[in-house]
Order: C-alpha cells, then sequence, then structure tokens
C-alpha cells in the first residue's frame, strides 16, 4: 500500500494537471458542460479529493505511529530504570558470568550458587553491553521472580532441571508471554503474546530462565540489525560493523558474554550469519524437528520455505547440550505443535568413533569468497585430516538457480504482506532498496542491473515473485525446487559424504552502511533453507593482516558487488572467521557431531 499510494498520487496529480488546467479543456468544457470532457473533470476532481483525503489519513496515522513508539520506548526505559536499580541495591558480581557454561550450570546443581545470583550477574553484564550496542530491546521483568522460586523449590528438595537457574535470551520474534513481538513494525507494539512459544516453555520446564528480548532488522527479511523501534545493533568486534540478521542482538550479546544461550530464528541464514559474524557458535535444524510454535512471522502462509528455530552459544558443546535436551524424551510434543516430528536424539549417530568423510568447497561458483574466508576453510580442512578424516572436494549445483527461486518463493505474494505491514512505518534505510526493487517493473531492473552487477540478478528478478503470479506457477516453482533437492542429494550421495563444510558468507562482517548492497551473498546460507538442510557455525580464525594484503592483490573481479565486498572487507582484521558444517536432513546429531569433532581439533 506505500507503494502503491505513492505511485497513484503521482498519476493522479499528472491527470489533475492535464484535465484541469488544460485552456482548451477548460473552453470546451464551458460550452459543453455535460460531454464527457466535463466527466474526466468531475472524476479528476474526485481523485484529487480522495488522494487529499488519503494523504490526510496517512499523516494522522503516522503522528498516532510515533506516538506510539514514543510510549512503548518510555515504558522500556522506566522499566530499563527498575532492574538497573535492583541490581544496584544488592552487593553485585559479575564474576559467574565468566564460567564456561559446563561450569556454571556444576555449580548451580551443587548449590554453590544460587539462581538468582547468577542471573542478576547476567542481568548486570547485559546491560552494560547493551548501553555500548544495543542489543536488548526488552528486559522480562518476571525472571526474577521466577529465579527465586527456584532456589525456593530447591531449598525444599525439589528436582532441579539440567538447566536449573540458566539464564538465556531469546530474540524479539520469540513469544513470551505479556511481551510483544514487534520485528520492529510498529504495528506490533502493544500485542503481547498470550502464551509463551513452544521451545521457551521446554527451556523454563528444564530449569532455564528467559531474561531478556534481544533485537532484528525491520521484518526480519535482512541481514543487517536496526529498525525504527529499537534502533541500531553494533558487531562487539567493531562498532562499524554489522552483527548480522536477522538474529543479530542475540548474536552481539552472547559473543560479548552478556548471555549464556539463545534463541533465534532462521529463513535465510538469521541465525547462522550473526553466529559467523560475531564469533559464536550455532545450529539451524531441519523443518519441524524443534517447534516454531510461538514465533512471529512477518509472511505467515508463505510456502516453500520454512523458517526455523536456531540455538546459539559461545562454545559447541552447550549448542550440543541443549538440542540434546530439546530432542530427549520429545521435549516439545506436549505443547501441542501438530507440525513438529517425533523424531527423538540419536545418541548412537552422534556417539559413533568412526572418521568421517567429509565434503568441502572454499567458494559456491557464484559469488567468489575473500582470501580470510578461504582460509578458514583450509585451516578446517587440515585440522580435520590431521584427525583422521577424509576430506574430498564437493561443489553446490546451480546456486544462481537456487537464490533466484529462493527469493521468487519467499516473496511470491508480491510482498503485499510485507508492505502492507510497513504502510504507516519509516523505513530501515536497509530495506529502501529492496522497497525500490519492488516498485520498478521487470524489464527496468534488468536493464539497470545488467549494467552494474550481474551478481544482483537473480535477486532483484527474483524479489515480489516476478516469476510467480498465480497459484500454477508457485506449485511449479516449488516442483523444480523439489527436483533440484534430489540433484543435489544425488551429487551428495555419490560421493559417499557424512557431511560437507563451506563458506557462511563471501567475506568477514561488512560494515552496516553495505549490508543493503549485498544481498547476493546470502547464496551461501539460503541454499540451506532451499534444500531444509541442519547446518551449523563454528568459528575458526579471526581475519589476519596476511589476509589483508591477498585481498587487495588476488580478489580482483568485475562486478559492482564483488568491488563493495573488498571495500568492505578492508580494515577487517580481527573480525571473526567461520564455516558452515552441514548435514543431511534430520541429522542434527551427525552436524554436532562434526562440530565437535572440529572444535576439538582446533584446540590441539
Amino acid at each position: 500500500m506505500l507503494l502503491v499510494d505513492n505511485v497513484l498520487s503521482r498519476v493522479f496529480y499528472g491527470v489533475r494537471f492535464v484535465i484541469c488546467k488544460n485552456p482548451l479543456i477548460q473552453i470546451m468544457g464551458s460550452l459543453f458542460p455535460y460531454s464527457s470532457i466535463y466527466m474526466l473533470k468531475v472524476s479528476a476532481g474526485i481523485c484529487v479529493f480522495y488522494i487529499t483525503v488519503k494523504a490526510l489519513g496517512n499523516r494522522r496515522q503516522k503522528r498516532l505511529v510515533k506516538k506510539t513508539v514514543s510510549q512503548k520506548l518510555k515504558e522500556v526505559s522506566r522499566n530499563k530504570g527498575r532492574l538497573e536499580q535492583n541490581l544496584t541495591s544488592v552487593n553485585q558480581t559479575n564474576s559467574c558470568v565468566e564460567l564456561e557454561i559446563s561450569v556454571l550450570l556444576q555449580k548451580l546443581q551443587d548449590g554453590h550458587l544460587s539462581c538468582v545470583e547468577v542471573l542478576r550477574a547476567y542481568q548486570a553484564k547485559a546491560l552494560e553491553i547493551t548501553t555500548e550496542f544495543n542489543c536488548i530491546t526488552e528486559f522480562i521483568l518476571e525472571a526474577d521472580e521466577w529465579a527465586k522460586k527456584l532456589d525456593a523449590d530447591a531449598a525444599l528438595g525439589g528436582k532441579k532441571g539440567p538447566l536449573h537457574g540458566l539464564p538465556f535470551s531469546v530474540k524479539d520474534n520469540v513469544g513470551i508471554i505479556g511481551y510483544d513481538s514487534t520485528i520492529g513494525i510498529s504495528k506490533f507494539i502493544n500485542q503481547p503474546s498470550t502464551e509463551d512459544a513452544a521451545i521457551v516453555i521446554a527451556l523454563k520446564m528444564l530449569g532455564a530462565i528467559p531474561f531478556c528480548k534481544t533485537n532484528i532488522p525491520q521484518t526480519n527479511m535482512s541481514f543487517g540489525c536496526s529498525n525504527p523501534i529499537w534502533g541500531f545493533t553494533m558487531n562487539p568486534w567493531d562498532k562499524e560493523r554489522t552483527p548480522g540478521g536477522s538474529t543479530g542482538g542475540e548474536a552481539c550479546l552472547i559473543a560479548a558474554g552478556g548471555s549464556p544461550i539463545g534463541i533465534g530464528s532462521d529463513i535465510g541464514g538469521s541465525v547462522r550469519l550473526p553466529a559467523a559474524f560475531c564469533g559464536i557458535y550455532s545450529i539451524k535444524p531441519t523443518t519441524s524437528r524443534i517447534s516454531m510454535k510461538g514465533f512471529k512471522k512477518v509472511a505467515v502462509a508463505n510456502v516453500g520455505v520454512a523458517s526455523v528455530p536456531g540455538i546459539m552459544a559461545r562454545d559447541s558443546q552447550t549448542v550440543v547440550t541443549v538440542t540434546k535436551l530439546l530432542l530427549n524424551d520429545n521435549h516439545l510434543q506436549i505443547h501441542g505443535d501438530p507440525d513438529l516430528l517425533p523424531i527423538p536424539w540419536n545418541e548412537k549417530m552422534f556417539s559413533e568413533k568412526r572418521n568421517l568423510r567429509i565434503g568441502y568447497y572454499e567458494d559456491d561458483g557464484f559469488f567468489p569468497t575473500t582470501p580470510g574466508i578461504r582460509r578458514a576453510i583450509q585451516i578446517a580442512k587440515a585440522k580435520l585430516e590431521a584427525s583422521g578424516h577424509e576430506l574430498v572436494p564437493f561443489l553446490p549445483p546451480r546456486v544462481e538457480y537456487v537464490l533466484n527461486s529462493f527469493i521468487s518463493i519467499l516473496t511470491a505474494d508480491q510482498s503485499r504482506y510485507l508492505l502492507e505491514a510497513l504502510s504507516n512505518d519509516d523505513i530501515d534505510p536497509v530495506l529502501k532498496p529492496t522497497l525500490f526493487a519492488l516498485s520498478i517493473p521487470t524489464f527496468v531492473k534488468r536493464l539497470v542491473v545488467s549494467l552494474f552487477s550481474a551478481k544482483l540478478m537473480p535477486v532483484y528478478l527474483g524479489l515480489g515473485g516476478n516469476r510467480i503470479r498465480e497459484t500454477h506457477q508457485l506449485w511449479s516453482e516449488i516442483t523444480k525446487k523439489n527436483l533440484y533437492k534430489e540433484e543435489f542429494l544425488s551429487h551428495w550421495r555419490e560421493q559417499k559424504l557424512d557431511l560437507c563444510i563451506g563458506p557462511c558468507f563471501a567475506c568477514p562482517a561488512p560494515r552496516s552502511v553495505d549490508v543493503s548492497k549485498l544481498s547476493p551473498a546470502l547464496s551461501y546460507t539460503s541454499l540451506y533453507n532451499f534444500l531444509d538442510f541442519p547446518v551449523g557455525i563454528l568459528p575458526i580464525d579471526k581475519e589476519n593482516v596476511e589476509d589483508q594484503a591477498k585481498l587487495e592483490v588476488e580478489y580482483k573481479y568485475v562486478d559492482a558487488v564483488c568491488y563493495l565486498v573488498k571495500a568492505t572487507t578492508k580494515g577487517a582484521t580481527g573480525m571473526p572467521l567461520a564455516i558452515q558444517m552441514i548435514g543431511l536432513p534430520y541429522q542434527e546429531e551427525m552436524v554436532l557431531r562434526g562440530m565437535e569433532v572440529l572444535d576439538a581439533a582446533m584446540r590441539q
């Protein structure tokens, strides 16, 4: 509606000018007052009246939106102030936030640390971090009561859950009773969740305590992390660079030490990219292995590519522990998710000691990676080989097709739901190029994009479901997607692979100002949402001076987006370099095993 109204306003203004201001038409209208020309003038007048009323209504609506946002921010600020006062009124120490998560859990189990003590330590640390990096949207006020209840139950001899007293953070779109899931869009303010997300219920039953919600990009459809409500989140390693998106606030908070574990969601890399850019661990499972019930979505009924939850932490062992606990005993089955598959944790697959056959690639054949990213793959390959595993070359087929089809399916409603959601909002700068691309005809996009970057072609031509205008076209596209999956699996099985390692993005975390122009590099993560494969993220190393020197000499491509990748990577010394660990559908245990194997090899 936002774009349509703008276009109609210009069209009707032009019609009004041509019809009502042309002297000849004015003379003919006076001579023939009941002529068709006169009727055109009347029609134009009605149109102008409609546009005026619509414009005034939009201005009024925008004022109301700004007022709503202002009131929300004041409320959140008051709650944050109360929390700060509560924390300063006690003898507060942050020492327990420096413990490894396994050690922290053991101290909670042994009673050497209380739930309240640990919670307050993490609250204090999180307050300090969000003041610097703006990664938290709201603190959950009831967390203190939950911690006190866990301590009281334990004092009476109650059974402690395996995650007893462990605080955890959740992405803005994860449902918590009484709290908004805004997705950075004003229309979702003052629409608090009426129930906890299924994964939150499960973690609370295991003894964990949700204590804050973290920032996201507007609509969740970006790998940046900013929106007009909550503002701009920075990467804890470099404030000029993005923490990634859409689970960027979560990754920032965990990487900076303000949360032991976090819950996010992933539809095109939204958990994996932030983990890679911030140097932490994560897993994106197969669809319906872990429940998505209670997560807020922008495109509610999209089909063909599904969003999935993701688990994030500072170490691989914690990701394994939480995933295993969620899958054990069908822990999520009790929460009424009809789509959840009853596939319990497979300990045999995880604990098997045989050596693995692992594919690898440094470049997906579509978007070239920087020297630092290639070096991270080479390090992982060498470490795995040194541990006795077999590494074989593997190249995903037709990645350009995948990116175009992925975007087409994701926006098959011609992005109407997204545009409607944004109709009265200020638009985040990261989204503006996308909205502009949605407003221009396909032939114009093809002409303009071809002049600057062939890499942008599959993204911009797929935007707005340009190839999908009717139901049968969507069915056809999903059929092609399934055939591609068969092709990919056949290629995988010919190589007899257990796992595969590959890049997560074409470069380390880019500068935040460049995010909107680098969408083709999403080919590395969106491929595995398209295929619905489970994927883990592991940090391998950091960008160094040699990587920067090679960047200048080796990264030479005649393409505007590649040129921007080179420019945004300059100065990235010290930024995390990560890889993806990829497995077959419903083999999360194998992915986690690969992560632990490589993690152990990296420490040797």
